[in-house]
């Protein structure tokens, strides 16, 4: 009789997430990670293949809770217009910075800039990033923005958002955020 597993599968992803999103893959040890999620090595064995396979079920599962909620606030109409959306965004981004001290950034830019990219891990990266910017396209469309500068417009917002991202675990100042929020401005008021 096979043996009931002992921890929620639930519980160790958000755990191993948590870590991979903090030390990136290359500094998250086999044993590092078996305390974070506070399971043995027989059960990560029997659970999961390897840390790779851990690694590509953590990015799987920030798309499935961040980026589809960010895709979802970005597409809801009854969230306001495109550009009230896109800087809704970016106002919740920056205060939950600077209420909460978020220091961890964007699990999806940790990684992109993490030493585990290629193959698998990079095609979902893409796949991820390409998700955003067609959400940051969709709220200008809703506005009439034309395709092609909608499209453009929507480029230059993901990179401030990456940037956005990255500087709030770096610390953002307020001013700093302010800044970077006015700069969105700009981009959402076309020539």
């Amino acid at each position: 009789m096979a043996r009931p597993r002992e921890f929620d599968p639930e519980i160790a992803m958000d755990r191993a997430m948590a870590l991979f999103w903090d030390v990136g893959y290359e500094e998250a040890s086999l044993a590092e990670l078996l305390s974070a999620m506070e399971i043995t090595k027989g059960s990560f064995y029997k659970a999961f293949q390897d840390k790779q396979s851990i690694y590509l079920a953590a990015l799987d599962r920030y798309n499935d809770q961040v980026v589809s909620g960010t895709v979802a606030f970005l597409t809801d109409v009854s969230q306001g217009t495109g550009c009230d959306r896109i800087l809704g965004l970016f106002g919740r981004i920056s205060e939950a910075v600077q209420r909460d001290g978020d220091r961890l950034g964007c699990f999806l830019c940790n990684a992109m800039i993490d030493k585990a990219g290629g193959g698998e891990a990079e095609a979902r990266l893409q796949a991820m990033t390409r998700r955003l910017e067609g959400a940051f396209q969709r709220a200008l469309l809703d506005d009439g923005w034309d395709t092609k500068t909608a499209q453009r417009t929507a480029r230059g917002i993901l990179s401030a958002y990456f940037g956005l991202r990255v500087l709030g675990r770096a610390g953002l100042s307020s001013d700093m955020a302010a800044d970077c929020i006015g700069q969105v401005e700009r981009l959402l008021k076309p020539d």
